[in-house]
């Protein structure tokens, strides 16, 4: 080991990183907002984008990263199942890419993840070009393919909609709640883990994500329980 690493690793060694939150949001205070919305129909392509784009980030508990590389031809209509085939930060030789699994709230029809993001996909499809595989596009003329900043200012637009305080908790923070209502609602963590991208041995969620207050729908339906 080269000497100029030790530092580096007593560093990391004496002070270990440490969790961004020390508690978290309820995810029923950004739902309530969501659904007070009304039907998707009359939205405008910002507040519908911003709608999708939370839902997605609560329903699945991926990154924003994932969200942004969600490709719409693997959208598979029967479940709904999305496959992301790009490089993400977790992917690694012999580990699976992820597939997210999103439900139909048909009881909630304005909370509905799979109704919400097929209307997102047909209003969208009108602005498209053919070379836009990527979901999500931006609001304003001319609509390029959506980045991981854009995702994140709306999910925080949202966040500051439904009154959460936004220079706490960021568009991220919707990882750590999903997740953490799901574990306080039962769903066992081998799941939480399978649908939020984390391995079987990973000790993530438990250090960083576990905050207070063998379905891979679960998580998604315990957050919107």
């Amino acid at each position: 080991m080269p000497e100029d690493s030790i530092p580096t690793l007593l560093e990391s060694l004496l002070r270990p990183p440490k969790r961004k939150y020390d508690y978290t949001w309820e995810p029923k205070i950004l739902l309530d907002y969501l659904e007070e919305l009304g039907p998707n129909t009359n939205l405008s392509l910002k507040v519908l984008s911003r709608k999708t784009a939370a839902l997605l980030a609560l329903t699945t508990a991926h990154r924003l990263q994932t969200l942004a590389l969600i490709s719409v031809e693997n959208i598979m209509e029967n479940e709904i199942q999305i496959l992301i085939t790009d490089k993400i930060k977790t992917t690694a030789v012999r580990r699976e890419q992820p597939c997210l699994h999103i439900p139909f709230f048909k009881e909630k029809p304005n909370l509905c993840v799979a109704s919400v993001l097929m209307h997102y996909v047909e209003r969208s499809s009108k602005l498209r070009n053919e070379n836009q595989e990527f979901l999500f596009l931006t609001t304003k003329k001319p609509h390029k393919t959506a980045s991981t900043d854009t995702l994140t200012r709306w999910i925080e637009e949202a966040l500051t909609h439904a009154g959460i305080n936004t220079k706490v908790f960021s568009a991220y923070s919707t990882r750590h709640a999903a997740t953490s209502a799901a574990y306080r609602k039962g769903v066992l963590l081998d799941a939480i883990k399978k649908t939020s991208g984390w391995s079987e041995k990973s000790q993530v969620f438990a250090r960083f994500y576990n905050q207070r207050l063998k379905n891979t729908l679960q998580l998604a339906k315990a957050v919107f329980k």
